[in-house]
């Protein structure tokens, strides 16, 4: 009687937990990224955006436990129709949504260009090349 009744409380534990998982899911608009290495350059529209520099890298390492989750700070040098506008410091952490992040390179009425992310992310095993580093741009209309 006991695993009779173990074994439909698993059924409905894991039917409800599979019923919750489709209900995340949400189809959106795709996200068009790009990625740009250290010392790289992309041409979006009439921008230029070349990743300049890796400041600092104090995230978290994968296989680490940390207090703090750390963040990354980088420079990106930003070109509008072959002139240099601006560099920017542009700071990403777990901290910072995604929603505050939108445009943090540019924003406009008709582009917004987003810095998403810097990979890779930091492994305990193994230092990260500079060379390896590249950041994922998202550009929207």
């Amino acid at each position: 009687m006991k695993s009779s009744l173990l074994l439909l409380v698993i059924f409905i534990t894991s039917f409800s937990f599979s019923q919750d998982s489709t209900k995340i899911r949400k189809v959106g608009t795709p996200i068009i990224t790009s990625k740009v290495y250290l010392g790289k350059s992309i041409v979006v529209e009439n921008f230029k955006i070349e990743f300049i520099e890796v400041i600092q890298d104090s995230r978290c390492p994968k296989g680490v436990n940390c207090v703090w989750a750390g963040e990354v700070l980088i420079f990106v040098d930003l070109y509008k129709d072959g002139k240099k506008v601006e560099r920017k410091k542009i700071t990403l952490s777990p901290k910072i949504e995604l929603q505050k992040r939108i445009g943090n390179l540019f924003f406009s009425e008709k582009l917004s260009l987003t810095v998403l992310n810097v990979l890779p992310h930091p492994n305990a095993k193994a230092k990260i090349q500079s060379n390896d580093y590249y950041l994922l741009l998202d550009k929207k209309h």
